[in-house]
């Protein structure tokens, strides 16, 4: 076994065994309001959301349509990290740490970014940002980039509050589907050094990782600090959880005759008290009617997992629509949700970045794990087997093939595939796949097998070669050459916009400048212009301050990639390659290519 699967098997395991006895997969993602960076590092920060039981989540507000300014930055020694499998399947252990605001999961070996992550960045400022931001982000990558900024074992900004800084962390991580990470901030972080703001994203972690007795030592100080109806519902479960029946009972009961006019629903005090069933034993519970809620609230889904109670798909999908697709994340660790439900989740969350590429693959075959090789044929199971296991070269490209041309999610594909495509032989034989092959191997961040097929699309002129051209351009850590004749002929095939993305993105690197290429841009209204945002990423890319660049990255893509002006890939690139972080701005760039 390779020492990759050992890590998703290991990490398989270990979600598993977080999940026996009560278990629950949920996450508060309500985003605080506001869109737009603000123009003063101290802008006041977003109020947070009243209540952990109401559906708040909303529509991410538009961005604000700009274009990219010249950048003239000289890129310093490209320092890439390890390939995004790697950093998505590593383990995450207990969040401990010198200070408060230096915990974190994520250390340089397992992906971190450093201990000086945040070093030089104004702490008002950017956990002003963390405040409004709105997720999850357009890309991928973006997205990788951020859960490893923000779970990173490092020293919180100067200016920054330790303990709300934290909070903050693990309320975007959690917003971004990315329980385990979000978990591991709060864990081991006593309950007297905590902030309000931390004593309830503590709440949420806890409801999220499934570990909902890390509630009980919490109930008490967020009675105290909020009016939320969580905490007391969470005195009435804990009350059962630690066998005490009597003051169990009478919490709930007290909670019946209050009603509605405290603030709690009827049906999320039957939820709570399935808790006191199952921790109990008493006998069986009523049973719980999902026709009469109209709404799929975090608290609702996160304390039927529980309690082991199975929420509709359809309830889910609903979710995942006013959480705008990060609660996949959650349900990908309910293990008490049906099978079924949790492979439903595993493409939506691969594309946002929650899943790596493994987390997918490894998905589909334990989905599959029991039909035999008759039952296989023909499914997407099986052509994902063919991908990797086939024949030869022909047959394998062949099933590849299959999938990207019948799935719903095109992307999903790619990445769902990437490692089988890195595992092919270079081959000029399969030439007219060589675009997707490509495509599929930087979607899962495998740039070195992707340029080696450089040769197979240097010389086509048909649009497999072009596309080949485009991606490995702004995708390949070396020397593609790029002109702009051959831009013009790529992008007949493309789109406007993804043609101006891409032009963006040399711009990013310090290429496209200049006669032709500045004609070029102006067909495809790719313009210059500075602003409040543009100035900041650019001075953290030159202040090589990673753990900034990161957040105003994700700031700059709170849109799908279709509504990304090219203003901020340009921008985003730069600060990437300024920062000393190369890997990280060509694969966002591939990803806009592909994707925009």
């Amino acid at each position: 076994m390779s020492s990759r699967s050992s890590r998703t098997t290991a990490l398989a395991a270990r979600r598993l065994a977080a999940a026996a006895g009560i278990v629950a997969a949920v996450a508060l993602a309500a985003a605080p309001s506001g869109g737009q960076v603000a123009d003063t590092p101290d802008a006041p920060p977003a109020p947070p959301p009243k209540s952990l039981l109401p559906d708040t989540f909303g529509p991410p507000p538009p961005p604000a349509v700009i274009a990219p300014a010249p950048l003239p930055l000289t890129p310093p020694a490209d320092t890439p990290p390890p390939d995004e499998t790697a950093v998505a399947d590593a383990p995450l252990p207990e969040a401990t740490g010198p200070a408060i605001g230096a915990v974190g999961p994520l250390t340089p070996d397992l992906g971190g970014y450093g201990p000086g992550l945040f070093a030089g960045s104004d702490g008002r400022f950017v956990d002003g940002l963390l405040r409004r931001l709105t997720v999850p982000v357009a890309s991928r990558w973006a997205h990788i980039a951020l859960r490893r900024a923000l779970a990173s074992r490092a020293e919180a900004p100067a200016g920054a509050n330790a303990a709300d800084w934290v909070a903050d962390r693990a309320r975007v991580l959690l917003a971004m589907g990315e329980v385990d990470a979000a978990k591991a901030l709060v864990d081991n972080l006593a309950v007297d050094r905590m902030t309000p703001r931390l004593i309830r994203v503590a709440g949420q972690a806890a409801l999220a990782a499934g570990d909902v007795p890390a509630l009980c030592p919490l109930a008490e100080a967020g009675s105290a600090v909020s009016p939320d109806p969580l905490w007391p519902l969470a005195t009435a479960m804990c009350a059962a959880i630690a066998g005490d029946d009597v003051a169990g009972a009478s919490s709930f009961d007290a909670l019946r005759g209050e009603g509605r006019g405290a603030g709690v629903d009827p049906f999320d005090i039957q939820l709570g008290d399935r808790i006191a069933t199952v921790s109990l034993g008493n006998g069986r519970a009523a049973n719980l009617d999902w026709d009469s809620v109209g709404t799929m609230t975090p608290y609702r889904f996160g304390v039927a997992s529980a309690a082991g109670v199975a929420v509709p798909l359809p309830k889910l999908q609903a979710l995942a629509r006013a959480t705008n697709g990060a609660s996949w994340g959650w349900v990908l660790h309910a293990a008490t949700q049906p099978a079924a439900t949790r492979a439903a989740a595993l493409v939506p969350a691969a594309v946002l970045g929650i899943a790596s590429a493994e987390d997918l693959v490894g998905g589909i075959a334990a989905g599959s794990a029991d039909l035999d090789r008759s039952a296989l044929d023909g499914t997407p199971a099986g052509a994902l087997r063919d991908a990797f296991a086939a024949a030869t070269t022909a047959d394998r490209v062949a099933a590849m093939r299959k999938l990207w041309t019948g799935a719903d999610d095109r992307y999903g594909a790619l990445i769902e595939t990437g490692v089988a495509a890195a595992r092919l032989p270079v081959d000029r034989a399969v030439a007219s796949d060589a675009g997707d092959l490509i495509a599929a191997m930087l979607a899962v961040g495998i740039e070195d097998r992707a340029k080696a097929w450089w040769p197979v699309v240097a010389t086509g002129d048909d649009a497999a070669a072009r596309q080949g051209w485009a991606l490995l351009a702004v995708g390949a850590n070396g020397d593609i050459a790029v002109s702009p004749d051959r831009f013009r002929t790529w992008a007949k095939d493309v789109s406007p916009h993804r043609a101006a993305l891409f032009l963006a993105a040399l711009q990013g690197f310090g290429a496209a400048r200049g006669g032709d290429w500045d004609a070029a841009a102006r067909d495809f209204g790719v313009v210059p212009v500075a602003n409040s945002w543009t100035r900041a990423i650019d001075a953290a890319g030159a202040g090589r301050r990673t753990g900034e660049v990161a957040v105003l990255a994700a700031t700059g893509l709170q849109t799908g990639w279709g509504g990304v002006p090219p203003a901020h890939l340009a921008h985003i690139v730069a600060a990437w390659v300024a920062a000393g972080r190369g890997h990280e701005a060509r694969m966002i760039a591939a990803e806009a290519v592909t994707r925009g």
